[in-house]
């Protein structure tokens, strides 16, 4: 079995890490948990994810729909991974995808799509309900928790793998990766009854989490429980 160099996987865990990482290619920061490099506007990159199941076959994808990231996904399959579920946490990720929702799930071998059924899709692709039929991927630990989302319906995923895990796409902005910060807050809305639920939303969050990966920005590593409560109260404050 091969050795894990602890600081190897020290090292991936970092901002800088992720920068010299190649867009479009899956970069592991933790065990079986990867990111990868999308669309890039302004220095800023979208960040999407994938999850491994401890049998090393089975894999789900987080908002990975983007040119960038089609053939990383086509790779996963000649590799022999089933792909179990696509994870869709807004509306807007699709703002930058590649294709219609049909195609983006054959080229992933025909896997499902989970999305809100209160999303405002122009797609008439049949996807799974993200609130109920998660269930479907409880072997990956899996809950969804329903957000107000910018004007339509959102997610934040958890997942109880590696000490708990958040993915809470566009609803929470991590710092700039050229900043010494490692800062969490809410995104711009574009009402204000949907930031106030926003808020509310993160207020009540009770499951401990020990990473935070969102869309845009940089990830929490190794988040103790002061930490924790400091993101949370970042965005559940009023602005």
């Amino acid at each position: 079995m091969k050795t894990v160099d602890k600081m190897e996987v020290l090292h991936s865990q970092s901002a800088e890490y992720i920068l010299q990482g190649e867009t479009g290619k899956f970069l592991k920061l933790i065990p079986d948990t990867f990111l990868i490099k999308g669309k890039e506007k302004d220095g800023v990159f979208n960040q999407g994810y994938a999850i491994r199941h401890i049998n090393r076959r089975d894999i789900i994808l987080i908002d990975v729909v983007e040119e960038e990231t089609k053939a990383a996904v086509k790779k996963l399959i000649d590799e022999g991974y089933q792909i179990k579920g696509l994870l869709i946490t807004c509306d807007g990720i699709l703002d930058n995808a590649y294709a219609d929702l049909k195609t983006i799930s054959k080229d992933a071998n025909n896997a499902p799509i989970y999305a809100h059924p209160r999303n405002n899709f122009k797609d008439d692709f049949k996807t799974k309900d993200i609130m109920t039929q998660a269930n479907d991927l409880k072997h990956f630990g899996i809950k969804v928790i329903d957000l107000p989302g910018n004007g339509g319906a959102s997610v934040l995923v958890y997942s109880e793998i590696n000490g708990g895990m958040l993915f809470p796409g566009d609803d929470a902005v991590g710092s700039s990766y050229d900043s010494d910060l490692n800062t969490f807050k809410r995104p711009e809305m574009k009402r204000e009854n949907d930031d106030f639920g926003l808020a509310e939303s993160w207020s009540a969050f009770e499951d401990e989490f020990s990473y935070f990966f969102p869309r845009k920005g940089k990830p929490a590593f190794n988040v103790e429980e002061g930490q924790q409560v400091d993101i949370l109260n970042d965005l559940s404050r009023a602005k």
